[in-house]
């Protein structure tokens, strides 16, 4: 723009502020607009669109046809050049959703005479909707309606942005071809097409399909993309990339799914290959300016990263976040994943400081098990950077997290419990870290922790720490377990500084994710231990029911401490105590708790249920259901001596449930015709506490298939109830108002031979607690 030309403008501006504001800010656009370099792609003169939702008018409509015209049109949208299309709004991210200038939809109303459509278009900048020219399509020439609705709503968009002189480019439309027009016969058998089709309902249907279309292709290649095997990707890539009658759209998503396909299975070298080839087809799309294409960069840069070849992958990433940055899209998903990635490369590449920055921007955007692992790793750099209040208030906050997901005795748990230590440490409370160190080394008696590298790093930081305070036989025993525990080509000598180990950084997409209401891997083996271990049909009735007084008698004794007011508890015992009870005056002698003793040898010839009548004995105020087999119950009827059975009805607070412990518990229990003592009633289980014991029955009998399944369902069932667990040796708790079950200690050996008789617990204590699970404070 000449001199001559800008003062005579600024001359209209001045009249227009005097004269009429409006005019003002719409030449200031218009100036704006025409002084910013033409070829410049930025987010202020590139328009973000996506495809909103149909709308009906009047009571006749049909979902086929619009739902496939749906499908056509955001297929020939994804073409577009000079402006970014998001996708269809119902399916787009809360980022990209937020980043949209425009909607595009339309209204159809059934005619008699065929199909009107009104181009709609919603400007979420100006907050107003726009409608433009209704244009009508005979019922027999419907495969027009694609380049109708094309053009009507792309022509609506360029006015839009025309006479609201905003300061957009228009974009580069690739209108459909009068070939691409189906006929109607063509375009009815089309919209019989459903996404969410079955595998085989798809395969059916497009064996009949037969007409020049690209979107047929598209969907056809679409369908052999879903065999995902090797063989397949490599006849589809083969078919596609050569194939010059294809977009160049087309092949770019047909690379990019294959490229993830691979990225899934970890194939680091092969997700490259494809997503190279991805990125070219965008490119020769002339579409760089899109989230498509930093996701692709970004793509590429993450599978450098898991490849080992770091150094390589800053580019990609740094490009990626650039983009996604100048597209406004930072808070998107993928993006984030992106900064993920970036943030911990930087810290790697000794760039600790940018790198803490990064991954602190994206903190709020995780939730759950992805929530601790970002916590772990930011903590390590704060950690590292010799910020330890900062990462101990992280840890802290994470602490919170881990307590009300149940996720205590997952690995980045304990990775970060040891971090917690090492900065515990730092900051002056040596001693309260040296408990914490020592609570994940005795945490080898109750599940398999050996083998896990932070089972290694407490005893060398325990190692460490005695050195420190010149504790010589101690450092030598710690550190003759760790070296002992430790691959060779792992082992660290002990330093003469406080210098522990915590472990590396933990990448997206190296670990492995979780169920919900599911056992954490260290709890699953645990319980996995018990199970399966004997066929219950395959023993003698003898066999079975065998058990003997004072088996179980560790039970009573934990219980007893539990609901004694006047017993010495540790912090994690009192906080068991108060998850459990709350207020302890309501359960004195077992009051408002219901104990369920499934599989108690109610069939024993000698000593029918007598575990059960310890407890019921022991707590009288305690309600006892002794769930036994149909089978087993039927067996105490017949052949248990009246004598003995009388010794078990003494007892008033003795219920007997006759159905399969791995049954589905509201059916079970609120079926009266399986409770035998029908004098009694139905324990109201409302507001009440529940103990439950398996020991040598369901726990040992049945497979972990059933066992998963039966804790999901007593936790869903009874959520609202506080439970405790005796499975086996391992003692797990469910808090009330959640559904998990989460390991927490374990019973000693003594009870729990299966085919010999002995009350000898072999130098072990009564019970074992792991404080971490179920303290959320650290200072034990």
């Amino acid at each position: 723009m000449s001199r001559f030309q800008k003062n005579t403008l600024l001359t209209f501006i001045l009249l227009a502020f005097i004269a009429y504001a409006p005019l003002y800010y719409s030449i200031r656009n218009a100036i704006k607009k025409e002084t910013l370099p033409i070829t410049y792609d930025s987010p202020e003169t590139v328009s973000f669109f996506s495809l909103g939702d149909w709308e009906i008018i009047g009571k006749e409509s049909d979902s086929k046809t619009t739902r496939i015209l749906s499908e056509l049109i955001d297929f020939e949208f994804q073409k577009v050049t000079r402006a970014v299309y998001l996708g269809k709004d119902n399916s787009l991210s809360d980022a990209k959703k937020r980043r949209s200038n425009f909607v595009l939809f339309g209204a159809f109303e059934w005619k008699e005479n065929g199909i009107e459509f009104t181009p709609r278009l919603s400007s979420v900048e100006q907050k107003s909707t726009y409608s433009g020219k209704p244009f009508l399509v005979p019922y027999e020439e419907r495969g027009k309606l694609v380049s109708v609705i094309y053009k009507s709503l792309s022509h609506l968009l360029d006015e839009t942005i025309r006479l609201h002189r905003l300061i957009k480019h228009s974009p580069e439309w690739k209108f459909p071809s009068e070939e691409e027009f189906h006929s109607e016969s063509e375009f009815v058998r089309l919209s019989e097409y459903d996404p969410n089709f079955t595998l085989e309902e798809k395969n059916s249907l497009f064996k009949s399909l037969e007409f020049p279309s690209e979107y047929l292709q598209f969907i056809k290649i679409k369908l052999s993309l879903e065999k995902k095997t090797e063989d397949s990707f490599k006849e589809i890539w083969r078919n596609v990339g050569g194939n010059s009658t294809l977009s160049a759209y087309t092949k770019f998503y047909v690379a990019k799914n294959i490229a993830e396909f691979y990225f899934a299975k970890k194939e680091f070298g092969k997700t490259i290959e494809y997503a190279a080839a991805a990125r070219k087809e965008r490119e020769l799309l002339k579409s760089v300016f899109h989230s498509d294409y930093a996701d692709i960069l970004s793509l590429i840069g993450k599978s450098l990263v898991l490849d080992g070849k770091k150094e390589e992958a800053v580019y990609y990433l740094t490009s990626a976040r650039k983009l996604y940055e100048t597209l406004g899209l930072l808070s998107d998903p993928i993006s984030v994943e992106n900064s993920y990635f970036y943030g911990l490369l930087l810290y790697d590449l000794s760039q600790a400081e940018l790198g803490s920055y990064e991954l602190s921007s994206i903190r709020d955007k995780f939730r759950g098990i992805d929530s601790l692992y970002l916590d772990f790793n930011l903590a390590k750099v704060y950690y590292d950077l010799g910020r330890y209040e900062a990462a101990l208030s992280l840890l802290q906050n994470q602490r919170k997290i881990i307590m009300n997901e149940g996720f205590a005795n997952h690995d980045i748990s304990l990775y970060s419990y040891n971090l917690y230590a090492a900065s515990l440490y730092k900051s002056g409370k040596w001693s309260v870290a040296k408990s914490v160190w020592e609570s994940l080394v005795t945490a080898k008696s109750i599940y398999g922790i050996e083998e896990k590298p932070y089972h290694r790093y407490a005893l060398y930081n325990l190692a460490v720490l005695s050195k420190l305070r010149n504790n010589l036989e101690q450092t030598e025993s710690y550190y003759k377990q760790y070296v002992r525990l430790s691959p060779y080509g792992q082992i660290v000598e002990l330093p003469s500084t406080d210098r522990f180990e915590i472990g590396k950084t933990i990448y997206p997409h190296t670990w492995e994710p979780i169920s919900p209401n599911s056992f954490t891997e260290l709890e699953e083996r645990t319980i996995r231990s018990y199970t399966g271990r004997y066929l219950f049909n395959g023993q003698d009735e003898e066999i079975r029911a065998r058990t003997y007084e004072n088996r179980l008698e560790d039970t009573n004794l934990f219980l007893d401490d539990l609901l004694n007011a006047n017993a010495f508890l540790s912090k994690p015992m009192s906080t068991l105590r108060k998850t459990l009870f709350g207020d302890l005056n309501r359960f004195e002698k077992g009051n408002q708790i219901v104990f369920f003793d499934i599989g108690p040898a109610l069939n024993h010839p000698e000593y029918p249920g007598v575990t059960s009548l310890a407890v019921a004995k022991h707590f009288s105020g305690m309600e006892v259901v002794l769930w036994e087999l149909p089978g087993e119950v039927d067996l105490f009827l017949k052949k248990v001596k009246p004598e003995l059975k009388d010794r078990l009805y003494a007892f008033p607070n003795i219920r007997i449930l006759s159905a399969d412990g791995v049954g589905e518990f509201k059916t079970v229990y609120s079926d009266p015709n399986n409770w035998i003592l029908r004098n009694r009633p139905i324990p109201n289980l409302k507001g009440k506490t529940i103990i439950i014991r398996a020991a040598n029955s369901i726990d040992i009998y049945e497979p972990y298939t059933k066992i998963l399944p039966h804790f999901q369902n007593i936790g869903k069932e009874l959520k609202h109830n506080p439970i405790l667990y005796f499975f086996n040796r391992s003692i797990l708790l469910k808090p009330a108002g959640k559904e998990k079950f989460i390991l927490i200690g374990n019973q000693s050996i003594r009870g729990f031979h299966h085919n010999f008789q002995s009350l000898d617990r072999n130098g072990e204590p009564p019970y074992s607690i792991l404080p971490f699970t179920v303290c959320e404070e650290v200072n034990l």
